[in-house]
């Protein structure tokens, strides 16, 4: 049996927060009408990038992240645009980020980050042929660092825990798929 919708009972004003939009609702459960509070985050979708170069180096980037208080090592990503294209975004992002350009980027997942409170997805790539063209101008308020890595070590960086963000994981899960 599927689960019956929720009903939207009410909706407080949201509340802008740059990188994502609040919304609190009060919801009504489908099997008794108990009304609950719920929290949605509406925000743009993303795009992440596994780039691989000619040698088979994968573009990795490590930078703090608040979230955790810590830096994260990670393949390269971002939002997309309003009136982006999620490939456009990915090519942006890795440039931006590494400096590196893509020979062919291929989409290789949609996912979605957190559908429990969020309904943005995240379209994941994969970047062959990668070249560095320059140094990467990351946005301000980015302080970014670039490390090769043998593909073949994309495994064994998750398995140590190197590797702990879920939307690269995802990334790297759809890679391993095809």
């Amino acid at each position: 049996m599927t689960p019956k919708p929720w009903r939207l009972k009410a909706e407080a004003a949201p509340l802008d927060l740059h990188i994502f939009t609040l919304r609190q609702l009060t919801v009504a459960d489908p099997r008794d009408g108990a009304e609950h509070p719920r929290v949605v985050l509406q925000g743009p979708d993303w795009a992440n990038v596994i780039a691989v170069t000619a040698d088979q180096q994968v573009v990795l980037i490590r930078q703090f992240r608040f979230g955790t208080w810590s830096n994260t090592l990670e393949i390269p990503g971002g939002m997309v645009d309003p009136g982006e294209a999620p490939a456009t975004a990915a090519a942006r992002e890795l440039e931006e980020e590494t400096g590196y350009r893509a020979g062919a980027l291929e989409l290789i997942g949609v996912s979605h980050p957190n559908p429990a409170i969020q309904g943005n997805r995240l379209h994941s790539y994969l970047a062959t042929g990668c070249v560095k063209v320059h140094d990467g101008e990351p946005d301000e308020g980015e302080d970014i660092a670039v490390e090769l890595y043998p593909r073949s070590a994309l495994t064994g960086l998750v398995k140590r825990g190197e590797i702990t963000h879920s939307l690269v994981i995802a990334a790297l899960w759809f890679d391993a798929q095809r």
